[in-house]
């Protein structure tokens, strides 16, 4: 009966942790590594199937390079950010800046200020280092689609 107990306590607790580490609050500039540390990041990564069609075409925009603004603790963010790197990868980009945000929008350590952010995550492309536009919050059609259609 102790074993029972003491299993049951253990697993409340592994369970509190990683619901505390899948909404944890991060501030500032992050990297790929410290977003897929978060259980949300591989799950949502390796679930998502972009369509290739699109991503042959992506291929063709090497120059590209995005800024993510996003919050660890926002659902759209664990959805759309997973995907954007999917993407990303499959597309042979790898300019990417994360700028993670606190439940106001705002981030301590970083002047976010002059990109008006009031909806996580943001997505900002630009090409051959001109900004191009951004996907605020969820995609229209698919993160791949959209990229897509700002760069044509």
């Amino acid at each position: 009966m102790k074993r029972v107990l003491a299993l049951m306590v253990l697993t409340t607790l592994t369970n509190m942790v990683m619901a505390q580490t899948d909404t944890n609050t991060v501030e500032g500039k992050l990297n790929r590594n410290r977003l897929e540390e978060f259980n949300w990041f591989p799950k949502n990564y390796n679930d998502y199937k972009p369509a290739l069609s699109v991503i042959e075409q992506l291929i063709l925009y090497k120059k590209c390079s995005v800024v993510v603004v996003l919050g660890t603790w926002c659902s759209d963010s664990h959805e759309l950010v997973p995907q954007l790197f999917k993407v990303m990868d499959m597309a042979g980009w790898e300019k990417v800046e994360l700028i993670g945000v606190n439940r106001k929008k705002k981030c301590s350590t970083v002047d976010i200020t002059p990109l008006n952010i009031e909806y996580v995550p943001v997505i900002m492309l630009f090409n051959n280092g001109k900004y191009v536009g951004r996907i605020t919050e969820t995609a229209e059609k698919s993160i791949e689609e959209d990229l897509l259609k700002l760069l044509q």
